[in-house]
């Protein structure tokens, strides 16, 4: 059941009679996962064409009712980038603020993630998203779209996710997430709008430590995910030891505190 203990360190799910919280938390340190080949070492903050404007398919919603785009490319699509609207650093809501234009879309029929026009990310490229902005708003997009991919993402595809969009980990990761992909199938319609996302306080542009509230049969559960800027882009940060994935998420009795990112 090693798979399923993985999985429930990873997502929020709701069954058809009770809320089951599936999270990940990822902490400390581990070796270097190497970017992928060809890929941007830096975020453009230049006005790009929108790929969601033309042929989008019609609206639905996750399991709890949250809106969800659905673009003509099951990888989804990335909206024109600009700075304006980017979050002022004097504001207070600086760590929990929503990015500007912000769009929640399905990919490959299952995961929602979450795109933006003006902290990224600003390309998807053979299914692996990139170029979020070094900003706490590009940190907390660039987590939630990590986890979405590698679970919604077709094989091998999750994989190129995986060794992209994670920092440390290499092989022993790769199959941790195929054990519990294989063992819970359709577990990307679970990935759904979180209640609360905030960034917590200390946050430095080389690292950021992303929380998500999700709900849970008590409540609210919090996954922490530390977030490090490498190669020119925001990567979760994984543990040197992966056991520590399996760690359960913190219980919290509301969302005080967190950014309702996209919801009403």
């Amino acid at each position: 059941m090693r798979s399923l203990r993985l999985l429930i360190t990873l997502l929020g799910i709701l069954g058809s009679v009770v809320i089951i919280v599936f999270v990940l938390t990822v902490t400390n340190d581990h070796t270097d996962a190497p970017p992928r080949p060809g890929a941007s070492t830096a975020p453009s903050t230049t006005t790009m064409p929108s790929t969601t404007d033309t042929q989008a398919r019609p609206p639905t919603v996750d399991m709890f009712g949250h809106r969800l785009e659905v673009p003509a490319d099951d990888a989804g699509a990335t909206l024109a980038q600009s700075d304006e609207g980017r979050i002022d650093p004097a504001r207070p809501d600086y760590l929990t603020a929503e990015p500007a234009r912000l769009q929640w879309q399905r990919i490959w029929g299952g995961a929602a993630v979450a795109v933006s026009g003006s902290d990224g990310p600003t390309r998807i490229e053979g299914g692996v998203a990139g170029g979020f902005a070094r900003t706490p708003q590009g940190a907390a997009l660039a987590a939630l779209d990590a986890i979405g991919r590698v679970y919604a993402a077709p094989d091998p595809t999750w994989r190129l996710v995986v060794r992209d969009r994670f920092y440390g980990g290499g092989d022993a990761l790769v199959n941790g997430f195929a054990r519990s992909r294989s063992g819970t199938p359709g577990v990307a319609r679970y990935v759904t709008v979180p209640e609360g996302v905030r960034v917590q306080p200390g946050y430095r542009d080389d690292l950021a430590v992303v929380q998500l509230a999700v709900r849970s049969t008590s409540g609210h559960a919090i996954a922490t995910w530390p977030m490090v800027w490498v190669a020119g882009d925001w990567r979760i940060r994984v543990p040197d030891d992966i056991e520590t994935l399996w760690r359960p998420a913190t219980p919290t009795p509301s969302t005080t505190g967190f950014g309702t990112w996209g919801q009403p």
